[in-house]
């Protein structure tokens, strides 16, 4: 669906390619930090069983791509189909994205890195990308922003896995005509 079977991309610091299985343990540490995943809505998997669960749920399609530094996992990006409902993107190709950053790598300006270069990497390839979070997570919002996304809608969502509510904002940039 994204394009990335059998490549490698490479930003100015961090390298891109679709999530392994060798990148299980990696992951599974960087996600065991509920300030991590909880922001990302979901909690950190209680067991083995059910982060092969989410491993085989976010690698299914191969949109799950690890984001890496210096050859090692520091988090991971996941593209969604999107489709929103707004007459504006009608017949258009759109994607929705969510980025993890681990907790020992997050305030270095790595996730605004993958997120701006993935991106482009994207709208080479749909008309549109959309990015949200949760309405108080100032620094997803910032990051979203840095990396040229603009302010879409503002909208409520039951989060199953954290057992509430929450509101959030969504961003889109799209493709240049």
């Amino acid at each position: 669906m994204i394009g990335l079977e059998e490549k490698t991309l490479e930003s100015e610091r961090l390298t891109y390619r679709l999530l392994r299985e060798e990148d299980k343990p990696v992951l599974r540490a960087l996600l065991s930090d509920g300030a991590v995943t909880e922001p990302a809505g979901f909690f950190p998997a209680k067991s083995d069983a059910e982060f092969d669960r989410f491993f085989a749920d976010l690698t299914r399609y191969d949109t799950g791509v690890a984001i890496l530094r210096d050859a090692e996992p520091i988090g991971y990006f996941h593209v969604n189909r999107y489709i929103p409902d707004d007459e504006a993107f009608a017949g258009k190709t759109c994607v929705g994205i969510g980025i993890v950053i681990g907790a020992a790598f997050q305030g270095r300006g790595f996730g605004t890195e993958a997120l701006t270069f993935l991106t482009a990497y994207l709208l080479g390839r749909f008309d549109a990308v959309f990015a949200d979070c949760f309405a108080e997570n100032a620094a997803s919002r910032r990051m979203i922003e840095k990396s040229g996304y603009g302010y879409f809608d503002r909208y409520t969502m039951y989060f199953d896995e954290l057992g509430r509510e929450e509101t959030c904002l969504s961003y889109v940039v799209e493709r240049d005509r």
